[in-house]
């Protein structure tokens, strides 16, 4: 019994070398014209069925190895061929709106083109992708996955450094997920990137964005009464253009109660300036002016804004208030 076990496992092996023998001898008889042949139909099958056509232009490389020195030229022409197949299976697929599919044909156009040196379908490999990562992460925004959707974003970014709508749309996800700072930083490299094309719009909303966020913490902390995370959360707000009435009637309140004069009355005359022009909308501004004023212990700017505050909600303090100072 074990005699013929032996025997079986030597007649497989030797089996297994004549194989082998014949395959090496049948890659050796390939020759250039075999190769030109094999090329020829990978063209011939572009025409109608591009993806494969892949798959045998990649033979008649590995026939080009194997054949040697005498089919490097041709070799090459096969090599600056696959990049530009693959990339129009890519195309093929994003035109059939199969977009996750279409991302992978485009990765290996651009691993393609990166490994034969094609310069340009590398530029235009990764122009696609970058678009099909940033439509990637907004369907994944849609269904609320905001991990997977940053990992997407990253994609793009990492492909192109200066890409302001990933820049925004991660500042959006990080304002969902409750991350205020990396809100702001996103939101920063948005406008920094989108203010080199003068991608006005972007730069817009990642502005007000930001500074929508630094207004309502300012406000939340007035409320706390921490004037002072109040003052430099308004100001910074303001350094992202971000204006509003209330926001200036707060930052007035703020300085008043810090006792910083000078800058309540600044802060309430450019809110002033975006009020309703009627006494009693505007009484409020006046209101902090005059107690800026009376702060400052200049009584006759004080009266004078007292007198003008005398409407509306701020008539009876600013009434008192003329009492006590003897207005005229």
């Amino acid at each position: 019994k074990p005699l013929k076990i032996m025997k079986k496992t030597l007649i497989l092996a030797f089996a297994v070398t004549i194989l082998t023998t014949f395959n090496i001898n049948y890659l050796q008889a390939q020759t250039k014209d075999d190769a030109i042949v094999a090329f020829n139909a990978a063209l011939e099958l572009s025409k109608t069925d591009m993806a494969t056509a892949v798959t045998k232009m990649q033979d008649v490389v590995k026939m080009c190895t194997t054949i040697g020195s005498e089919a490097d030229t041709l070799k090459m022409k096969a090599t600056s061929t696959l990049p530009i197949f693959q990339y129009n299976v890519g195309n093929n697929l994003l035109r059939d709106k199969k977009y996750d599919l279409a991302i992978a044909a485009f990765e290996k156009s651009n691993k393609m083109a990166i490994d034969y040196s094609e310069a340009n379908i590398k530029e235009k490999s990764e122009d696609i992708l970058v678009k099909l990562y940033a439509n990637q992460g907004n369907e994944l925004v849609k269904v609320s996955k905001f991990d997977e959707a940053l990992v997407a974003f990253d994609k793009a970014i990492k492909l192109d450094p200066e890409y302001s709508k990933a820049y925004y749309a991660k500042g959006q996800i990080y304002l969902k997920k409750g991350d205020k700072v990396k809100m702001q930083e996103n939101m920063d490299l948005a406008i920094s990137a989108a203010s080199k094309v003068n991608d006005t719009i972007t730069v817009k909303a990642a502005k007000n964005m930001v500074g929508s966020s630094l207004n309502s913490e300012g406000i939340a902390a007035y409320n706390k009464r921490s004037y002072s995370d109040a003052v430099s959360k308004l100001n910074s707000a303001l350094t992202y253009d971000y204006k509003t009435k209330d926001m200036y009637y707060v930052l007035a309140l703020s300085n008043n109660s810090l006792k910083k004069y000078d800058d309540a009355i600044e802060a309430a005359k450019a809110g002033l300036t975006m009020e309703d022009q009627t006494a009693v909308k505007m009484a409020r501004f006046y209101c902090e002016i005059a107690k800026a004023y009376e702060g400052k212990n200049d009584n006759d700017n004080a009266c004078e804004n007292y007198k003008k505050a005398a409407y509306g909600t701020t008539a009876q303090f600013a009434n008192g208030k003329k009492k006590e100072l003897k207005c005229e």
